[in-house]
């Protein structure tokens, strides 16, 4: 007859296997996933201030749409129907482009 070594019981489950509940599991605590990172903790990044236009393809100064100011201006406009060669409406406020200067520069 073979021997077999005695397995170690636990109190605890000792207790769970006559009272017939399941054993309590260690209870540990959630840990953050390592695939979420802390987004305080990135690095920001600036949008680059010099490129190549999307709309003009021009090496000018450029904002975070990747658009320098003349274009920005026209994207601007045309979303209110204005077309190229149309002259600026006055709401425009735009400066320092040929089709639009302002009248009054406060004073």
């Amino acid at each position: 007859m073979p021997t077999e070594a005695p397995t170690k019981i636990t109190g605890d489950e000792l207790l769970a296997e006559l009272l017939g509940t399941p054993p309590k599991e260690e209870v540990r605590p959630e840990e953050a996933p390592e695939d979420e990172k802390d987004l305080d903790k990135l690095k920001q990044r600036t949008p680059p201030k010099n490129g190549i236009c999307r709309r003009c393809g021009r090496n000018k100064p450029i904002n975070r749409l990747m658009l320098c100011y003349p274009c920005w201006v026209k994207t601007n406009l045309e979303k209110d129907g204005w077309r190229e060669g149309m002259p600026h409406p006055e709401h425009c406020e735009c400066e320092g482009l040929k089709d639009h200067t302002r009248r009054a520069s406060g004073n």
